[in-house]
């Protein structure tokens, strides 16, 4: 094998693997992006969970209140069907 031929081949390999490298480092980032994202995107899914399931005691508390006759007493005085409290 003559000097010339070694140098193109060497050359050759030496471009291939730069842009195996440029490759492979420009899928890692586009990974580490999509990571992010979807990281970013379960934090706000877990607080809109934990905000509905907060409404939701809320709500449920509020209902159980109010299907108690003193709940109903008061929504009664809420709307003017008793007089005076």
């Amino acid at each position: 094998m003559s000097e010339e031929k070694r140098n193109r081949i060497l050359a050759a390999v030496t471009v291939n693997v730069i842009l195996l490298i440029a490759i492979l480092a420009s899928v890692c980032i586009y990974q580490l992006v999509v990571m992010v994202n979807l990281n970013k995107m379960k934090n706000d899914l877990e607080d809109s969970i934990l905000y509905y399931e907060t409404m939701t005691d809320k709500n449920n508390s509020t209902l159980d209140y109010y299907k108690t006759e003193e709940g109903l007493l008061d929504k009664a005085y809420e709307y003017g069907f008793v007089m005076g409290k």
